[in-house]
């Protein structure tokens, strides 16, 4: 007798009408080659590695988004992304020999350049035609700050590098890292879209995580702006009758890019247009694990508080509470962070055991956006990408505001979401200036909407 589909317990003690497992989204979850989602993702370029893995001389194996692949930078510096294994036997390239110019396999001695043209068969005759004939599996990489990107898409597809105004702000040091998540890329990434998280898992249940943000305990009044490619998003909180109004800007920049604020620092004075302390994205690896590529920005105008390391963040590690598995397991279950709220879903979260509510609206809008291009691609269609300001890079808004802003006797929730709206208008028409000039007219345009807010 075929079981109907029963998704949640409607009554107490109602565990037994629930007992039946229920399969995850496969259009959704699934990221291999010829997969819905995995063919959308190969639309876009991903961090793969860091790039001192390849400061040690050796080819490293990896696995993204379900292939198996090698990375290495040759002896003349270019960084090469090849299927890890020989087109020839098959024998694995990341025990291969790296040449001034690509990789050798052991096995046979067969030369591959970074672009995966063969160079030589050195056991074939002389004429062999081999190697114009066929080509090593490989894919364009590029270097930046530290970490290693890749394209895996197809050719006529390939999108420009996205090259981020966060990733070149003067006076901000960006410091790599990476984290592998035993899970599902899509729950990991969605956390950046969940503003309310932070109100609970970072404040109530366990007590304020971050230093200078206690704040957080109060639940914001949140406000989503789509863009091209994207979603920006912010949420206001004022603490009591005071004046001021704290706003938190978050980029999230599809598929899966994310910056939000500053880290240790205070927001108790009158600020406007901070800048973001962390830019990461999450890259699946394959279906059931993922890993974290970013960088930490030191920086002194948003790092007041002076607490960051930088000799805390890099490989499985970095410098603020609850993001990997390397804690205790006391430690884990008194205090749990970030890690363990994404982590525990499972492998592969079953979102039709999901019950959402009016705090998921980020959530929601993520995966209706996602759902919405992944389609797109199957279609055979272009997916609307990030847009370049005249400047050549994308303006992005992740930050911290501080206003001081008179608190309204009848509606200040509706009062804290006009200011939301009107901030996110004067970013965006800041976008495309130089960052002196885009600063004073986000200023300028702040204190005419709001006088003496700044």
């Amino acid at each position: 007798m075929m079981m109907k589909e029963v998704r949640w317990a409607t009554q107490p003690y109602d565990g037994y009408s629930i007992r039946e497992s229920l399969d995850p989204d496969e259009e959704f979850l699934r990221v291999g080659p010829s997969t819905p989602t995995g063919e959308y993702l190969r639309r876009f370029w991903h961090p793969v590695a860091m790039s001192e893995q390849l400061d040690r001389g050796s080819p490293v194996a990896i696995t993204v988004l379900g292939e198996d692949l090698v990375v290495f930078r040759d002896l003349s510096g270019a960084v090469g992304v090849l299927h890890k294994h020989c087109a020839h036997r098959r024998a694995s390239l990341e025990f291969g020999r790296i040449e001034n110019h690509g990789i050798r396999c052991c096995y046979h001695g067969w030369h591959f350049d970074v672009d995966g043209t063969i160079l030589d068969t050195p056991g074939e005759p002389e004429d062999s035609q081999i190697r114009h004939r066929i080509c090593q599996g490989a894919y364009p990489a590029k270097e930046f700050s530290g970490l290693v990107f890749c394209y895996m898409g197809p050719g006529e597809e390939q999108p420009d590098f996205p090259l981020l105004d966060s990733m070149q702000i003067e006076g901000h040091d960006l410091i790599p890292y990476s984290i592998h998540s035993p899970c599902n890329w899509l729950q990991e990434t969605e956390n950046a879209i969940d503003p309310f998280h932070s109100v609970f898992l970072h404040g109530r249940i366990s007590g304020p995580q971050f230093p200078g943000l206690e704040h957080f305990l109060d639940l914001p009044v949140v406000r989503y702006r789509e863009r091209a490619g994207g979603v920006v998003y912010a949420h206001a909180r004022r603490s009591g009758d005071e004046d001021l109004v704290r706003l938190r800007f978050h980029d999230y920049l599809f598929p899966n890019l994310a910056q939000n604020g500053g880290m240790f620092q205070v927001m108790n004075t009158p600020k406007a247009f901070g800048r973001t302390s962390l830019t990461k994205w999450v890259v699946p690896l394959d279906d059931e694990n993922s890993r974290k590529f970013g960088w930490r920005h030191f920086n002194d105008a948003d790092e007041v508080l002076r607490q960051g390391s930088r000799e805390s963040v890099g490989w499985e590690k970095v410098d603020f509470y609850g993001q990997t598995a390397h804690r205790s397991d006391q430690e884990k279950r008194s205090n749990p962070g970030d890690w363990e709220a994404w982590t525990s879903q499972g492998r592969m979260n079953v979102h039709k055991r999901e019950y959402l509510g009016t705090t998921d609206e980020g959530v929601a809008l993520l995966r209706s956006r996602l759902r919405r291009d992944i389609r797109r691609v199957q279609q055979g269609k272009s997916v609307v990408g990030l847009q370049q300001s005249a400047l050549g890079s994308i303006p992005t808004y992740g930050g911290d505001t501080v206003l001081r802003v008179p608190k309204s006797a009848s509606d200040d929730a509706g009062l804290l979401a006009s200011v939301i709206e009107s901030v996110i208008d004067t970013h965006i028409a800041a976008g495309g200036l130089h960052a002196d000039e885009r600063a004073s007219f986000i200023r300028q345009s702040i204190n005419t909407s709001y006088p003496g807010a700044i």
